[in-house]
């Protein structure tokens, strides 16, 4: 959802925050704030130029959800998108922050001087949200460098740009990579406590990480304030909500409404899955191998994550790959799925155990298949 406002809406209201940009000799027809929220909200805040600097105000309620700021600069051409990117040197190296954010004050200044470059990244995929279609354009980036800025705000989301927003990629699925992720991340919190682009992106990915325990490290070393605000209240209720929570999903075949786990006697696989998925279809021989040697002691479930113009092709994967375990549809909920499991990538799987905890496992790596076997009581 993206909104669009001007300057002089909210010029009405008192409760705003205002980021003043000058950039040097550099001229700009128009330059807007972007803000992306919760829930993949994005707002539009149109600037004002006044005395050859922009002023972007924007309402402080929006705070407390926020994620990231971007400065953008309309092109009003649809295939090529054009922004603003900092470069900030932080313990002598030099990092590139295309997304940002700066300290919920009344009045950030940012004088960014000349323009070192414009970077060209051609054919990057974007999402017509009005038609549902990938298409793709070129994005012009504006690298402008940065001195002397003492904003812990804006330093956290730098350095949280330059770790690639710790979003786990596949060679985080070695255990080594995995563990020196969450630490580094945990690192980056005793540094900046307060930060807010730092707890808004835990809360991203509480779903990512393997345990809770996982979780909580990092979430340990936020500020108490963090703790206490909106995004810090949502991560406590995850840690605190330790049970898989059952719902009712058509069958795949019949479309009658199953739980999605119908027998908590045995260890359960709930499997995010799509047919469009790659990774997940190369998972099917691993699935096959489990099913065949531990039936008796694991249930396992297909959770399919396609929406209703792709669900017939999860169908025809059903039978031409000849899956033996329940499959179950997300069609018609996924909105509901994402809120309570978002997965941030597919395939991901679920362990829940007989009491109902659960917790996320990788059966591709070989440490993940062999913690399976070893709860499962098979060597």
């Amino acid at each position: 959802m993206a909104i669009s406002f001007s300057f002089a809406f909210y010029s009405q209201e008192r409760d705003t925050n205002v980021i003043c940009l000058n950039f040097g000799t550099n001229k700009y027809e128009e330059v807007k704030l972007r803000i992306r929220c919760e829930g993949d909200s994005v707002f539009y805040f149109s600037g004002l130029l006044k005395d050859d600097s922009w002023m972007l105000e924007y309402p402080r309620r929006l705070y407390e959800k926020c994620e990231c700021f971007q400065i953008d600069i309309p092109t009003y051409i649809d295939t090529i998108r054009r922004s603003i990117c900092f470069k900030q040197i932080v313990d002598n190296d030099t990092l590139r922050a295309p997304q940002f954010m700066f300290d919920n004050i009344d009045t950030v200044v940012i004088n960014a001087g000349l323009k070192m470059k414009t970077d060209t990244f051609p054919n990057i995929p974007a999402l017509d949200s009005v038609n549902n279609k990938i298409f793709f354009e070129t994005i012009l980036s504006d690298v402008y460098f940065l001195n002397n800025i003492t904003d812990k705000e804006y330093l956290s989301s730098v350095e949280l740009a330059a770790n690639g927003y710790f979003i786990m990629t596949e060679a985080d699925t070695a255990q080594t990579h995995y563990d020196n992720r969450i630490n580094r991340y945990a690192e980056t919190v005793r540094k900046y406590p307060d930060s807010q682009s730092l707890i808004a992106m835990l809360n991203g990915l509480k779903n990512q990480y393997d345990t809770k325990e996982d979780v909580q490290k990092i979430f340990d070393n936020f500020s108490g304030k963090q703790k206490q605000s909106y995004f810090g209240i949502k991560i406590r209720e995850f840690l605190s909500d330790v049970y898989f929570k059952n719902m009712l999903l058509p069958v795949w075949d019949t479309g009658n409404p199953e739980p999605v786990i119908k027998d908590f006697s045995k260890i359960n696989l709930v499997i995010f899955s799509a047919s469009w998925c790659k990774h997940c279809i190369a998972e099917i021989p691993v699935l096959k191998k489990i099913a065949g040697e531990l039936s008796d002691k694991v249930a396992m479930v297909y959770i399919s994550m396609d929406d209703t113009t792709t669900v017939d092709a999860w169908k025809k994967l059903m039978i031409n790959k000849e899956i033996t375990w329940r499959s179950v549809l997300a069609a018609g909920n996924l909105e509901e799925i994402n809120k309570q499991f978002f997965n941030p990538g597919l395939p991901s799987v679920l362990m829940v155990y007989p009491d109902g905890k659960y917790e996320k496992i990788e059966v591709r790596s070989d440490a993940g298949l062999k913690k399976l076997y070893e709860i499962a009581g098979v060597q």
